[in-house]
């Protein structure tokens, strides 16, 4: 009987720190849990906001880059506007000429070099000219090329056809 109780005695010696370490560590385990949740409480409104602060930096800087641009392509558009005004007139001036020019030449000339002309550059020539002059000038052509540039006067000038009923 001694040689049990001493094993008991042995036994709970043994077993005793052991049961009372795990006690130790699961209260220290969930004071550290408490403690954890209690930090992650504490700074999460302090996250938010630094989120969203630096949210509304990354949009500033986005809205800057934005307007830098819009201000470089308005830049470029006005620039455009004043080069393609500059072009019109030229090409105002440049038709003008031109119409006087070939008026003034012989049909048979005039004729071969609007022949050379694009289709629909020589087409607007003609419809610039006095009708009598174009007129010449389109018998001196080659058939080709005077039905094609009157295809092209007359595609123009088309007028949507009413359509009929079927």
């Amino acid at each position: 009987m001694r040689l049990s109780v001493a094993v008991l005695a042995f036994s709970s010696a043994l077993l005793l720190p052991v049961a009372y370490g795990v006690s130790q560590e699961t209260e220290v385990k969930e004071e550290n849990g408490q403690e954890i949740d209690r930090y992650c409480t504490n700074i999460s409104d302090k996250a938010a906001d630094e989120r969203y602060a630096m949210q509304t930096r990354e949009l500033a800087q986005l809205r800057a880059d934005i307007d830098s641009r819009i201000e470089q392509l308005d830049a470029k558009r006005k620039e455009y506007e004043v080069w393609l005004k500059r072009r019109d007139e030229f090409v105002d001036k440049a038709e003008d000429s031109l119409v006087g020019i070939i008026s003034k030449m012989r049909p048979d000339a005039a004729a071969a070099q609007m022949a050379l002309l694009g289709d629909e550059a020589a087409a607007a020539l003609l419809l610039k000219l006095n009708p009598r002059v174009s007129s010449v000038i389109l018998n001196e052509m080659p058939a080709e090329k005077s039905s094609k540039l009157a295809r092209v006067i007359v595609g123009s000038r088309i007028v949507p056809a009413e359509r009929t009923a079927q």
